[in-house]
């Protein structure tokens, strides 16, 4: 074990409880000092936030998060870093669940009661690994899996609770003993298509350590594009801290001798991940035989190697035998050159087909070489060079921040009450005191007026975003006010993805008259599955339908039928039933997948507006530090104003995308024979005696016939009338973007209000107080502030101790 990270953490500690004491010792020996409402307020929420960071620290967590490319094999890699065969990995549709193992001398299983759970929910306890890996598989992860290709489910969250291997041997992380432990296994992007799964495993994945799994076979020259664009979407979606992340090569053992050495190859990717993700360094990538390493490693169990290992003779000889057979080929690679070697590892094949018992000492020789060979000694020394460089950020820094936040609160209060106690002149009291009472009002015009221009600001902008002018567009681009590129760029991002995933995928099916089942697939990769489904049944629906009818000179269809003619009638309704099941199927995924393109950006647009208020912000710090710095109230109300600004994010409201039908129905009448009449006619023939004869004549009837007719989009069109609805569904966007704007601003702006009420009503207190105290000739002693002044300093000096050694 490292010293570094157990070093910090007892520092911390240390400091932390120098820091509650000294803020005791204050409170006790200065009560008088301490006495005002505004003090003890800001005292009584110091105590609280350090009573809990105290105990945060006393129990903290390190979390690592396992994501990956597609079929990079993570789960089985989790299962090799835990000695344990827990994670599902039979097959890939096991995947989708978020499976957290968390370290416990007990073993207990635990199933969250998700809404409208299709599996078993519930606490297990005394379970055995194998009753524990049947339950996810087969009890949770195999029903969801079934029963969201016919509904959106919010995905199972699942934890184990189970003895793991860094926690039993601690120095594998070189973390202090007694910290606790886990990993979550999360699913593959793919498998989450919806806004609120992925917002879950956002909300996981942002206090985590990352190990970023990728697969060997996918980073030719052929594929590499493809995984790294996947990667970046992983990420980013994800939002992992890039910073915190070890990526590992799986699979490094399906090298073919002819591809290009694995050192070269590793860092051409280093290069081209450091570019992708816009890293500063070089990220760190593992070469790794995660399989090997997972066979070796669960033979031996979750027990330190210097220890006993607890796995029985036959679930031993069992996995033994399997790396054997899976991993031949790797093994005979590394024992080519060492022929005792060699013969060692024969004479164990044999001694498990005998059936013999393999004991520790054997299999600690396996372990030794396995990690060698598989790359785990590797991997194992990167999390422990990581984890000390990530340790004070991912576990000691989240358990001070609200008291360190907090201290700051209290030390700006005391110095407004210390500058006003040091004031010994009424008169100046009087006047300061009003300075302060028309320093609000004014202020308070300002926020008024300053609220007022950025909306106008901002709307303006919005309005020139709207429309399709580029030129505009250009001229506000080269004076854009910053936090707008954000926005702009997720507006487009989410337009293209629409168009690449789902408009072209389908018009793509229609042109190449794919099968039905072959558009379902592919829809399935960006959308759920049931609404992959539901496009691609409407679309075989259209096909069969409009294939009977004519088209126009625009390629549209178009069916006429008079209206007494039901059997075609009929025919034209279920045409256009067909095109409307298909306009509303992919309605509704299309505003899935937009909501889901938001919920990845998120992040990026929560920092772009706190960019984009961040203007408005400094100017009212300015005009506050105009008005009142004589008695430092100005830092008072920026610090408390600050912290309320950080535990009140902004939160984006993504359901605004939603888009119509548009087919063209008409009736029409025209004038047509609708009946015939009998009749006689009457006609003399050309004789001198003019005789007269008659004739039988069918004569037409005329009338006005209505006619229906319908003018259905062929693929061509609908494509088009789709993109025509994303861009104006654009304009609700940015209408929408301009309400979350202008909503942030009003709560920041009336936070800033209420702190400078409060604030500036506190310093009222503070100067009536002090011009009683001049009247009555009772003021403090000059020596009595300057000792109350050392000794808070000296907690100072501690508070600044602990965010430095952070």
């Amino acid at each position: 074990m490292t010293t570094e990270p157990y070093n910090k953490l007892e520092q911390v500690r240390t400091l932390l409880k120098q820091l509650g004491n000294g803020v005791a010792s204050l409170a006790q020996n200065y009560a008088d000092i301490l006495d005002s409402p505004n003090l003890q307020d800001a005292l009584s929420k110091f105590r609280q936030a350090y009573e809990e960071s105290v105990t945060r620290l006393e129990n903290p967590n390190f979390t690592i998060a396992t994501i990956g490319t597609t079929s990079s094999g993570k789960s089985t890699i989790v299962n090799a870093l835990i000695g344990r065969k827990i994670a599902p990995i039979e097959a890939g549709e096991m995947s989708g669940g978020i499976l957290t193992i968390k370290h416990s001398k007990e073993f207990k299983l635990f199933v969250a009661d998700t809404e409208n759970a299709q599996w078993e929910t519930g606490t297990w306890t005394d379970l055995s690994d194998r009753k524990i890996y049947d339950c996810i598989r087969n009890g949770v992860m195999f029903p969801y899996h079934q029963a969201r290709q016919k509904q959106e489910l919010i995905a199972p969250q699942v934890t184990a609770c189970v003895p793991i291997l860094p926690a039993e041997d601690p120095s594998l992380l070189g973390l202090p003993e007694g910290i606790g432990i886990e990993f979550i296994d999360l699913p593959g992007l793919k498998s989450i298509q919806d806004k609120d799964n992925l917002k879950v495993i956002q909300q996981q994945v942002n206090k985590a350590f990352s190990l970023v799994a990728l697969d060997y076979l996918q980073v030719d020259d052929r594929h590499r594009k493809r995984l790294l664009e996947e990667l970046k979407k992983v990420v980013e979606f994800f939002q992992g801290r890039t910073d915190s992340m070890i990526f590992i090569l799986n699979r490094v053992d399906q090298r073919g001798q002819d591809d290009i050495a694995i050192a070269d190859r590793i860092y051409q990717l280093q290069l081209e991940i450091q570019e992708t993700l816009s890293l500063v360094e070089l990220p760190d990538i593992i070469p790794l035989s995660g399989r090997l390493l997972y066979y070796a490693q669960c033979a031996w169990g979750a027990t330190a190697i210097n220890s006993n290992s607890n796995i029985d003779a036959s679930t031993r000889q069992q996995l033994l035998n399997n790396m054997l057979v899976d991993c031949a080929g790797l093994i005979k690679l590394n024992t080519k050159q060492d022929k005792k070697l060699k013969r060692w590892f024969t004479d164990l094949e044999d001694r498990i087909d005998d059936g013999e018992i393999i004991d520790d000492e054997s299999m600690r020789k396996v372990i030794y070489h396995i990690y060698d060979w598989s790359g785990g000694d590797k991997l194992w020394q990167c999390m422990r060079d990581r984890v000390s460089e990530s340790f004070s950020e991912l576990v000691i820094l989240p358990a001070l921040i609200e008291v360190l936040n907090l201290y700051e609160v209290l030390v700006s209060a005391i110095d407004v009450e210390l500058k006003i106690k040091k004031i010994r002149e009424k008169k100046e009291i009087e006047d300061e005191r009003q300075n302060i009472i028309d320093g609000r009002e004014k202020l308070a015009v300002e926020v008024k007026n300053l609220r007022t221009q950025f909306q106008q600001e901002v709307k303006k902008r919005i309005e020139v975003l709207k429309q399709k002018n580029e030129q505009a567009r250009s001229r506000l681009e080269r004076r854009s006010i910053e936090g707008f590129d954000s926005f702009y760029d997720t507006v487009r991002q989410v337009e293209e993805d629409l168009l690449e995933h789902l408009i072209s995928s389908v018009r793509n099916a229609f042109e190449q008259d794919k099968g039905t089942y072959e558009l379902e697939e592919e829809l399935a990769n960006v959308v759920s599955l049931p609404k992959a489904k539901a496009i691609a049944k409407a679309y075989d629906l259209v096909n069969h339908k409009l294939n009977k009818f004519e088209r126009d000179e625009t390629g549209c269809f178009i069916i006429q039928a008079r209206h007494d003619n039901k059997e075609k009638i009929r025919s034209m309704e279920h045409a256009e039933k067909a095109v409307r099941i298909l306009y509303y199927a992919m309605r509704q995924a299309m505003t899935a997948r937009a909501e889901f393109t938001l919920q990845g950006k998120v992040k990026q647009l929560e920092t772009g507006l706190l960019s984009l208020v961040s203007v408005p912000i400094e100017k009212l710090k300015i005009f506050c530090h105009q008005i009142f710095s004589k008695i430092d109230l100005d830092k008072a109300i920026a610090i408390n104003f600050e912290i309320s600004i950080t535990q009140n994010p902004p939160k984006l409201p993504i359901d605004i995308f939603n888009f119509s039908v548009n087919i063209e129905q008409n009736t029409t009448s025209k004038r047509e024979v609708v009946g015939q009449n009998q009749e006689t006619e009457y006609y003399t023939e050309g004789s001198c005696f003019k005789q007269h004869k008659s004739k039988n004549v069918t004569k037409n009837i005329y009338g006005d016939i209505e006619y229906r007719e319908l003018k259905l989009p062929d693929y061509k069109e609908m494509a088009r009338q789709w993109a025509d609805g994303i861009a104006s569904e654009k304009q609700k966007f940015w209408d929408a973007l301009n309400n979350w704007i202008n909503e942030y601003l009003e709560q920041i702006t009336n936070e800033f209000e209420n702190n400078l009420e409060k604030e500036t009503k506190s310093s009222e207190i503070a100067f009536d107080k002090q011009l009683k105290a001049i009247e009555k000739n009772e003021l403090v002693k000059e020596e009595y502030w300057k000792k109350f002044k050392q000794n808070l300093n000296l907690v100072t000096e501690i508070h600044q101790q602990i965010r430095q050694s952070n």
